[in-house]
């Protein structure tokens, strides 16, 4: 969950793309088409800070600070790990407070 976090705010959207689980449905969109929407929000977003409020098995739930152009858009998700053979990936996430 850090990485990703980390990776959002240095807007690496190749390792983004690389830690999704090969069952997310972004990877049923173009690859290229993905990337380039992270990219384009990495730069329109400042990620300020995470806070891990709960770890439970394959679920994290945090709160992640972000700013956009002054504007607080910070919310608090629940996500989803899975496991495969090269990892733990991103397999979904449940926004519970802000971003919708």
């Amino acid at each position: 969950m850090r990485s990703r976090f980390a990776a959002y705010s240095l807007g690496d959207a190749g390792y983004l793309w690389r830690t999704l689980h090969p069952d997310h449905e972004d990877r049923a969109s173009d690859q290229e088409a993905v990337v380039a929407a992270i990219k384009a929000a990495a730069r329109s977003l400042r990620f300020m800070r995470l806070t891990i409020l709960e770890a439970n098995g394959d679920q994290v739930t945090f709160r992640a600070a972000v700013f956009e152009k002054g504007q607080d858009r910070s919310f608090t998700e629940r996500s989803t790990f899975a496991r495969d053979e090269a990892g733990w990936r991103y397999l979904s996430g449940e926004v519970l407070e802000g971003r919708r």
